[in-house]
């Protein structure tokens, strides 16, 4: 026993101590004892509070799955600064190789720099694969994974989770995308998808692809950006999805989803015939969506989605889904785990804090004796 928990004893006891010589005994060092220990114990469930509320470790399956990704990312970089194709150092200095231009010929609309670096973090590859776990998925389970060209790096990340946990994927991809997506006109998607399963990063190849653009059927583009977009498709032996409207696009991934019956939805970035042209979608708050929870808010494939009672992951508005999962926005990728404080222990902790400091008292008055 350490020689200031002996010392607190004896004052508890009202033995005699050199370092309380006088007031040995007294109430009003009984007082100051236990007033001492309470702060200990306080301290001590604080620092188990705190230990709870901390965010996770990365495990053995999450630290490979996390090397993974970033490898890719160095290969791609590397690999495009052989070809010349690299993005400026400015736009991507943590060699993701997964940042394109500000503008070009398939470029469809804005998009957000930092968001398109955010999403190349590998600590996504680790999100989706909690994400899968926390859905019970098992391997051989369906997921459909919808995405634009716009994240390469969310679709990278996607994609390595999901055969991480042998799952089995429906991949469509719309190849138009947004500024400093999958945007260079040399290197569109098809192109670094290839070059990742060449090299054994990835080994899915989409399944269909769609132009992107207005109603994912190219409106909107230069004939030069289509031309390219359409010569890719081909070049990678990928049917290009036609339809003659947006409804008509939504119907077509729709059934194709159906006929797949995946245990979850993955959208990524903004695809028209994803989110439909009903504004509501837009109140849907990213991240993983429950099944049952949401109702069938829009008229797209989510919606669609929603009211087969099939979750969804939603990955749009990088921002705000990466400051609830606890991934550093616009930082360099380091191998750590998405950092989400567990709020009810952190809360607990809190009030526990409060209410010693307005009920603690530092001394008490005795009454005067004779």
């Amino acid at each position: 026993m350490g020689p200031v928990l002996k010392r607190l004893l004896r004052m508890l006891k009202g033995e005699p101590g050199k370092d309380t010589a006088g007031q040995a005994g007294s109430a009003q060092a009984r007082f100051v004892v236990i007033n001492q220990l309470r702060l200990l114990l306080m301290a001590a469930a604080m620092a188990g509070l705190w230990y709870l509320a901390m965010p996770s470790v990365l495990s053995a399956e999450e630290d490979l799955l996390w090397e993974r990704v970033r490898a890719a990312q160095i290969h791609l970089s590397q690999w495009r600064q052989v070809n010349g194709n690299a993005s400026a150092l400015e736009d991507d200095p943590w060699n993701c190789g997964l940042i394109g231009p500000e503008w070009s010929a398939i470029t469809t609309t804005l998009g957000e720099l930092a968001s398109k670096r955010t999403g190349c973090n590998p600590a996504w590859a680790v999100q989706f694969s909690r994400w899968f776990r926390e859905l019970a998925l098992k391997p051989g389970d369906h997921v459909a994974i919808y995405s634009s060209g716009s994240f390469p790096g969310l679709l990278l990340n996607a994609i390595a989770a999901a055969e991480s946990l042998q799952l089995e994927p429906l991949l469509i991809v719309s190849l138009g995308a947004s500024t400093w997506g999958a945007n260079h006109p040399d290197v569109s998607w098809p192109v670094l998808a290839a070059e990742l399963r060449r090299n054994g990063f990835i080994g899915k190849r989409a399944d269909y692809y769609t132009l992107g653009a207005g109603a994912e059927l190219g409106y909107g583009l230069a004939p030069e950006g289509e031309a390219l977009l359409r010569a890719a498709a081909a070049d990678a032996s990928v049917e290009l999805l036609s339809a003659a409207s947006l409804q008509d696009m939504v119907a077509l991934k729709s059934a194709l989803l159906e006929g797949f019956q995946p245990r979850v939805l993955i959208n990524i970035g903004g695809s028209q015939a994803n989110l439909g042209d009903d504004l509501e979608v837009l109140r849907l708050q990213p991240g993983l969506l429950p099944a049952g929870e949401n109702g069938g808010i829009g008229n797209g494939v989510i919606g669609y989605a929603m009211r087969r009672n099939i979750p969804v992951i939603h990955m749009l508005n990088v921002k705000s889904i990466s400051n609830r999962v606890g991934i550093p926005y616009d930082s360099p990728p380091r191998k750590v785990a998405p950092s989400q404080l567990r709020i009810a222990w952190a809360g607990l902790a809190l009030a526990l804090f409060f209410t010693v400091l307005f009920t603690h008292r530092r001394w008490r008055l005795e009454p005067a004796r004779d």
